[in-house]
């Protein structure tokens, strides 16, 4: 808001997206909606029946790991990058432009998975038999995904470029400063002990992982499935 930001979500507009950093937490979040969202849904045992082994988890886990998290490596890369070279990148329009090509790569590629998976395509697959009619409806998404990781592979040779170009700069070295970290702009007068440590958290993550997994583990022992009966009896 102290950037003219107004309304409810008038400060999203206000952001610097021209900072690679913010830019590429913006698209990841993005990101983490569709690649999060799909995995609640493999959550539930019902629609995990349907799409288990199928593209469907394939694309779940390329937009949490290798869009989510590999575009945050990039901002980052780009952040310390001129730290240690100790030269300054002379335009952020290459930086914002791989960043927004891995976005775009990443969601085409990686979108139709999810539909193709809803239809039965299997993950872990060699070839597909497109005499198949219904496989044959299901080329012309492979198709779209393929064009998505060519546009991903462009990314990764203009991040790669970025970086060795600025190691390549002629342009005057600058002395070298203390790497930045956010600061508060109104900094808190006093910080629970609690929130300042991992205790808390450790036994938050402790409880959710004994109430997702405590009761189908219990089971074993409890009602043991039919074949473990037979086997205690012969």
């Amino acid at each position: 808001r102290m950037r003219g930001g107004r309304g409810t979500f008038g400060w999203i507009k206000a952001l610097p997206w021209d900072r690679p950093m913010v830019l590429a937490t913006g698209l990841a979040f993005f990101m983490l909606f569709w690649g999060g969202g799909g995995g609640l849904i493999i959550m539930s045992y019902g629609m995990n029946a349907m799409v288990h082994n199928t593209s469907w988890v394939t694309a779940h886990f390329h937009l949490i790991f290798g869009g989510t998290v590999v575009i945050m490596y990039f901002a980052i890369a780009y952040a310390m990058w001129p730290t240690l070279t100790g030269r300054s990148f002379p335009s952020m329009r290459p930086l914002l432009a791989q960043l927004w090509l891995w976005f775009i790569g990443m969601m085409v590629m990686t979108l139709p998975w999810h539909w193709t998976g809803l239809q039965g395509q299997w993950r872990r697959i060699a070839a597909f038999d497109y005499s198949d009619r219904l496989i044959a409806s299901w080329g012309p998404w492979v198709i779209v995904s393929l064009i998505g990781g060519i546009v991903l592979a462009l990314s990764a040779l203009l991040f790669a470029w970025n970086l060795i170009a600025l190691h390549r700069s002629s342009s005057p070295r600058f002395a070298a400063v203390d790497v930045p970290y956010a600061e508060a702009v109104h900094p808190p007068g006093r910080l629970p002990a609690s929130l300042n440590g991992f205790g808390l958290w450790n036994v938050i993550v402790a409880v959710l992982m004994l109430l997702a997994y405590g009761y189908p583990i219990a089971q074993f022992f409890i009602d043991p499935p039919p074949q473990a009966v037979v086997h205690r009896l012969h």
